[in-house]
């Protein structure tokens, strides 16, 4: 075997010279990214005390979790061996992904706008009934439910001030 030849990882087909192909595979790419949004929270968490042990400030917990997912997005891109080079992904999900990445950012703008609960309701009934394809009655059981009990548990039993809607929905 020489420098440039590599045994070829499982699931792998070798082609006919008995190469494995090269590239650089899909959990390095998605590791690096991890690492990237690890230091841009790190970077932004400057701006915050970090206190003490004793007494954390309010930049300890987004450190700590940025120090964790540094850490994990660092293993998941050196334990890449096995998964698919990522010019072979199969991208037909890609827009569906769109879809629901444009749909939260929308859900955002309606946050302060139509309050919490109605803007829970409005994207799982768009997540799941248009995006999903799911039946009404249990999207819509599903998003109620959903916004209700979260509402409950962080309004009322963590007392986190969400944003009430028209009517103080």
């Amino acid at each position: 075997m020489s420098i440039n030849e590599r045994p070829a990882m499982s699931g792998e087909v070798m082609p006919e010279g008995g190469i494995a192909p090269r590239g650089v595979r899909s959990d390095v790419v998605a590791g690096v990214v991890i690492v990237l949004i690890a230091l841009l929270v790190g970077w932004e968490n400057r701006r915050y005390p970090i206190g003490t042990l004793a007494e954390p400030g309010p930049g300890y917990l987004p450190l700590l979790i940025a120090c964790a997912l540094g850490v994990f997005g660092l293993l998941i891109a050196l334990r890449a061996g096995t998964s698919p080079l990522f010019n072979t992904l199969d991208w037909s999900e890609g827009r569906r992904g769109m879809v629901m990445l444009v749909a939260c950012g929308v859900a955002v703008f309606a946050l302060e706008r139509i309050g919490y609960r109605l803007t829970m309701i409005a994207l799982l009934v768009f997540m799941l009934g248009v995006v999903e394809r799911k039946r009404p009655v249990p999207t819509l059981l599903v998003a109620g439910g959903f916004a209700l009990l979260s509402y409950f548990l962080f309004a009322t039993l963590l007392k986190v001030q969400l944003p009430l809607g028209p009517w103080g929905i």
